[in-house]
This record gives structure tokens, sequence and C-alpha cells, in this order.
């Protein structure tokens, strides 16, 4: 089958228009809804606050309540001591306070019920955030194919496949790069401002009382090592800093000590001394490899033991991870993987090896255990070469 390859690129041009066009309208939309999501976020403050000094109020007027209708009872009960007047001011009294403590009871159901509706609102506009932000992620990576090379996918029927592996792919690493906003905005930044906010009580606080003060500057401190720590283990997870100051073997050592703590699976490993010099964009491959291929196994193995093997050559390593778990029909599982949008893992490390010019084989049955056999060239000598002889 030919193309008319001018009237392809009108055709997908005038796609790329419309679809940016709903792209920007679908923007202004999510951005409405956040606007929307701090203003609830604001008033749910406001309103939780209102309800705490409410409830103070109410249990303040219950106790006077409760004296105002015993003083009354005292006076009614003895008219020796007290005369009509008295008794007159207690019973006034008393429907005064009484009227007071159910205007606030009243008040308090309402700001609570206030609340309950704030709440549910900004549970849905979070959820309306977020589909609204997976349908822009999904948007940009369509785009991205139509302003890349789409006519080379359109050459044979057997490409289809591989581009959609590839779209897989793309919303995989955006997914992952919204986590990480996510893990950044949640964990040390939301930290980070609340050090900044009890800088400002600090120093009121000093100025007043010097030993409560230290007790603040002693809170700040565990505010700012908590931020510390996260900021560490999410730099960790972008690339281990072990890999620089251990080397490969010694990080996977701590890796897998890791895993068999987190996971009770008895790991077996079994590592050649390093000899050649290995490129660290393939100590990073091996790394993120191991990482995704014992997340499979500790989430549908069942595996009670596995072994690591990396073993090293002039030009290229090997990898062989086995598991004595429930298996696997290999064929069907990355049948679906490629044709759903299921087990980004699994297709991050296969992605991971094509990009490498590496090799993965996976043996499994349902049963008796899976074996994954990766092999991998140790520097980009090796990788350009394997990409010109293609």
């Amino acid at each position: 089958m030919e193309f008319d390859v001018n009237v392809i690129n009108k055709i997908i041009k005038n796609i790329i228009i419309e679809i940016d066009s709903s792209r920007g309208q679908i923007l202004n939309i999510v951005d409405t809804i956040r606007n929307e999501h701090e203003s609830l976020k604001t008033q749910l403050a406001k309103v939780r606050k209102d309800i705490s000094r409410i409830i103070d109020e109410v249990d303040e007027f219950e106790k006077k309540d409760k004296e105002a209708r015993r003083r009354l009872v005292e006076v009614s009960a003895n008219f020796k001591k007290y005369n009509e007047n008295d008794i007159k001011d207690a019973y006034e009294n008393a429907e005064n306070i009484r009227l007071k403590f159910y205007t606030k009871k009243n008040e308090e159901i309402s700001l609570r019920e206030r609340r309950d509706s704030i709440e549910i609102a900004l549970r849905k506009t979070i959820g309306n955030i977020e589909s609204g932000e997976k349908i822009i992620n999904q948007i940009s990576i369509v785009m991205g194919y139509l302003e890349g090379d789409i006519l080379s996918a359109l050459e044979g029927a057997d490409k289809n496949s591989e581009m959609f592996i590839g779209i897989k792919i793309l919303e995989a690493q955006e997914n992952e790069r919204k986590r990480i906003a996510r893990d950044i905005h949640d964990g040390p930044a939301q930290h980070m401002a609340n050090v900044v906010m009890r800088v400002d009580i600090c120093r009121m606080v000093i100025e007043k009382d010097i030993k409560e003060g230290l007790k603040e500057l002693a809170e700040l401190k565990e505010s700012v090592k908590i931020a510390l720590k996260e900021v560490r283990s999410i730099i960790f997870d972008l690339r281990p800093m072990s890999l620089d100051d251990l080397g490969l073997n010694q990080t996977i050592q701590q890796t897998v000590n890791s895993i068999s703590k987190e996971t009770n699976i008895l790991i077996r490993l079994k590592i050649k001394p390093i000899e050649e010099e290995i490129e660290p964009i393939i100590q990073v491959a091996v790394y993120r490899i191991i990482q995704e291929i014992f997340n499979n196994i500790k989430k549908h193995a069942k595996a009670k033991q596995a072994e690591i093997r990396l073993d090293f050559g002039t030009k290229y390593l090997m990898l062989i991870i086995t598991d004595d778990g429930v298996g696997f029909n290999v064929e069907e599982t990355l049948k679906r993987v490629k044709t759903e949008s299921a087990s980004y893992g699994l297709i991050g490390i296969l992605d991971r090896v094509n990009q490498l010019q590496g090799e993965i084989q996976i043996k499994s049955s349902e049963g008796l255990g899976t074996t994954y056999t990766v092999r991998l060239p140790i520097n980009r000598e090796v990788i350009k070469n394997e990409k010109q002889g293609d």
C-alpha cells in the first residue's frame, strides 16, 4: 500500500491543531478546578477552625445551662428564702441561657454539615484533577507521536504493535515524572513550607520565652530532618548514589538485603568481581532491572527463594534471576502487557534492554517458577557497534 506523503502530512497537521486546541481547553478546565480546589481547602480550614471554636462555646454554655437550671430549681423550691422576682429572674436567665445553648448547638451542627459538604467537594475536585491530568498526559503522548516519525509507523502493519508499546512506555515515563513531582510536592515541599512558617513562630516565641523558643527550634530541626530524608529518598530512586560510592556489586548487595528484609524471600547472590569498565548507564540499567523484576516477583510470584547471578565478559554482562514462584504463561502475559495498560514494569524492562541493544529471555511455566536472562553490552562502544550492525 502506498501513501501520499503530502496528503498524510496535511491531515496530521490538521489533527495536531485540533488536538492541541482541545488540550488547551482541558488545561484551562483543570486550572479552574485547581483554583476551586485551593479555595475549598481554604474554606475547609476556616470551617474546621470555627468548629473547634464553637465546640468550646457549646461546652461552656452547657455548663452555664446546667448551673442556671440548678439555680432555678433551688429558687423555686425555697419560697421562704426567695421572692417572686427572684424566681422570675432565675427562670428568665435559665431560658436565655438555654436559648443561647441550643443556638450554638445548631450552629455546630450546621458547621459540621458544611465541613462534610466541603470534604466531599474536595474529593471530587481531586478526582477531576487526576482525570484531567491523565487525559492531558495521553494527549501529549499522542501528539508526540503525531509530531514525530509517524510515517515510519505506517510502513508496515507489524510496526503497529511496537508503536503501541512505545506509547505505553512514554505514558509510563510521564506517570513517573508526575509521581516524582507529587512526591516532592507532598513531601519535602510541604515540610519546607512548614519550616518557613515555624521560623517566624520561633522568632516570636523566643522574644517572649527563651525556653519555649528552644523547644520550637528542636521541633523545627526535626521537620528539616524529615524533609532532608525525603529528598534523599527521591534522589536515591532517581539514581542510587551508592553506585558512585560503592560500585555496582555492593549496591546490588544492599538492594538484595533490603528486598529480603521486606519480602522474606531468601535470595542467593552470585556476582563475579568487576574487572572491565562498565558504563554508568549500564550499571543503572542493571540496578533498575533487578528492582523491577523483584517488584514483579513480590506482587505476583509468591516465591520463597530466588537467585541473582551476574557475570561479566570483555564486551557483555549476563544477568540471570530465577525464582521458585507460581510462574506464568510468558507468551500470553507479554501479549497482554503490549496491548493493555498493564505491567509498566515489565514494559520498562523490555524497553530498557532494547534501548541498550541488549537481549532478554523470560522462561516460565505455571507452578515451576521463572527465569529472567538479560544480556547487555558493558560500554558505549559495544552499543554503537551493535547499532551499526543493525
